[in-house]
């Protein structure tokens, strides 16, 4: 009989991709366990589980492990970010000894890692960035939410910008230093959600799929893999330079049939194929191909 019970590994917070991953799983059947700090395997009994999912979370210290090299089911890797913490990615990478490393982005970094990469992007964390309110009713125009708990260096600039140009006649909720929880109703009560980069590298992002998620048009700056996710134009806006982000940001206000329009696209496209409960499945199915 097919296992479905899995050890997860990951200090776990409300708002987490893997959280959301988590409760994914569990809505398609599996069982989980979860070590938010340390395990033991010289002491845990590993018969009951398929696999066993490591995932970084930078809000919280990494799980400390003892007798990895017990471990004979698969182990599994995922990398949430890129650049700014290759470091510590890398030392996770040795300490976890994975059989496959999991990457929501950031592929070019895949050669640094010790075993075999599979891109797993980030999805739509349906119980929270879920929402269908028409752009006409929403009374931000623009927004853009990032937590006060990492650098903001390279945002600074692009919402100067957006200030400079549509301060004066829109309503802006630029916030780089809130609390998470405020993402979804910010969102869901915005035409455009703008996503930057906040570390220097552009990445595929949690801000797209949850400003996606919460139905607005989301302008985004364009990062490597996001034409393997997502259409311009189509389920989303891309630009390349910070004179692009505002014209197509002038663009879409002064035409809100256009935005609506994708920005239902996107919506849509994001529950046929970007949900947590798809990338679950995936997890399951590398599970299986690789024990």
């Amino acid at each position: 009989m097919r296992k479905n019970r899995l050890l997860m590994c990951y200090g776990k917070t409300c708002y987490t991709p893997g959280r959301y991953l988590e409760d994914g799983l569990r809505r398609i059947g599996w069982h989980i366990d979860h070590e938010p700090e340390a395990v033991d395997f010289e002491r845990l009994d590993m018969t009951p589980y398929a696999a066993v999912l490591f995932v970084d979370n930078p809000a919280r210290p990494p799980v400390r492990v003892n007798g990895i090299e017990r471990v004979k089911i698969p182990k599994l890797l995922w990398i949430t970010h890129g650049e700014h913490r290759l470091e510590i990615s890398l030392l996770l990478d040795r300490a976890y000894r994975p059989d496959m490393v999991l990457m929501a982005h950031s592929l070019h970094l895949a050669h640094r890692f010790s075993a075999p990469v599979h891109f797993f992007p980030f999805a739509m964390a349906e119980d929270l960035f879920n929402c269908t309110e028409p752009l006409s009713r929403r009374s931000t125009d623009i927004s853009f939410i990032k937590s006060s708990d990492t650098t903001i260096d390279s945002c600074t600039i692009p919402l100067s910008l957006l200030k400079i140009r549509f301060g004066a006649k829109h309503r802006l909720a630029l916030r780089p230093n809130a609390e998470l929880h405020q993402a979804a109703p910010t969102y869901g009560n915005s035409k455009l959600v703008i996503n930057v980069s906040t570390n220097g590298g552009s990445s595929i992002g949690t801000r797209i799929f949850e400003g996606m998620g919460c139905g607005a048009l989301v302008l985004s700056e364009y990062a490597p893999g996001m034409e393997h996710l997502f259409e311009d134009r189509m389920h989303l806006a891309i630009f390349r330079t910070r004179d692009e982000m505002l014209e197509r940001a002038d663009y879409y206000l002064k035409h809100p049939d256009e935005a609506q329009r994708i920005a239902a696209a996107g919506y849509r496209h994001l529950l046929s194929a970007h949900t947590y409960r798809h990338r679950a499945r995936e997890i399951a199915n590398i599970i299986a191909a690789i024990s």
